[in-house]
């Protein structure tokens, strides 16, 4: 495992741990703005790096037996479900409910990232366009809450928190689109190692690949020697 996937790892397992203590569950029973804040947490940060931290312990046939529709499918109706009302009116007061809740929305966002993080199993515009795919229907209930002017829960008695909590959604789901593809693209972009030709033996293996197209070194060269013959005016058609 290299160090970044070990620094990773550890960040993302001191988040979640920060993240899911208790006193920072009854802080978020109390507003609906920290609860979502939280899950938000989870799914743009924590997951992604906890996903990328152990994608070296996992077999590579996972990338190929997961389909990335999977991915968002299983995200999006888990966030749906997490806020409909039911559902998170009894989170708040069923404990063991909560904890099932928080481990089914981890392992779908875990779902969701692994395409990203987790191989080959995509080039790099296929991920952006994953993303793109991917944040359009989260934003669906973000913007019901943000722009509501009833409230949906018993639980949470506040319409300015009910809006606050839908900026958050809306907003998540945009940053995570910006950051995903950001990121893509500045590994795109950055020239790689390549690796030396097999009959080229003065190359060495950290050479980076050549700045300037081949064919802007050929003007330099010499013109090749014309044959020996005489030269013939060119007939003038009539």
């Amino acid at each position: 495992m290299a160090r970044r996937h070990r620094a990773a790892l550890a960040a993302g397992s001191l988040l979640s741990i920060a993240t899911l203590l208790p006193p920072v569950e009854r802080l978020a029973d109390q507003r609906l703005s920290l609860h979502m804040l939280e899950e938000m947490l989870l799914l743009a940060i924590v997951v992604p790096l906890l996903a990328y931290g152990v994608s070296p312990l996992l077999p590579g046939r996972l990338v190929c037996w997961l389909h990335p529709a999977a991915g968002i499918v299983a995200l999006n109706v888990v966030l749906f479900g997490s806020q409909l009302p039911a559902v998170l009116d009894l989170a708040t007061r069923d404990l063991a409910f909560r904890e099932a809740a928080q481990v089914i929305f981890m392992m779908s966002a875990f779902l969701f990232w692994w395409p990203i993080v987790g191989g080959k199993g995509l080039s790099a515009i296929g991920k952006i366009g994953y993303l793109m795919v991917a944040g359009v229907p989260p934003t669906i209930p973000g913007i019901t809450l943000a722009l509501s002017h009833h409230l949906f829960y018993h639980a949470y008695r506040s319409i300015d928190d009910q809006q606050l909590a839908g900026l958050l959604l809306f907003g998540t789901a945009k940053f995570a689109l910006v950051a995903g593809t950001f990121v893509i693209l500045w590994r795109l972009l950055t020239p790689q190692p390549e690796p030396p030709h097999r009959d080229d033996r003065d190359a060495q293996p950290g050479d980076l690949p050549p700045t300037e197209p081949a064919w802007l070194h050929r003007l330099e060269d010499e013109l090749p020697a014309e044959a020996g013959r005489p030269r013939l005016p060119a007939p003038i058609g009539r």
